[in-house]
């Protein structure tokens, strides 16, 4: 992997950070709390649903470059 696939990958489970982190304060202020099970599965599915679009993401366009969504048939 690239030193910038890295990088793009590390800024976005920055920002999914960063969001966790914004919303404990906006639940805070509100008054609503949640538990510690709660916590570790809002965290545990953002950052399986990060994991899986990047993986996606990257089998698209390893896909889209390596020929394999080109069409075989014959020209008309």
């Amino acid at each position: 992997m690239s030193l910038r696939l890295i990088l793009w990958i590390a800024a976005a489970f920055a920002a999914l950070g960063v969001l966790l982190w914004g919303l404990a304060i906006f639940w805070q202020g509100m008054g609503i709390g949640i538990s510690g099970h709660g916590w570790f599965a809002f965290i545990l599915g953002g950052v399986f649903t990060l994991a899986l679009s990047m993986g996606l993401f990257l089998l698209t366009f390893h896909s889209a470059r390596h020929g394999h969504d080109d069409i075989d048939g014959p020209s008309t």
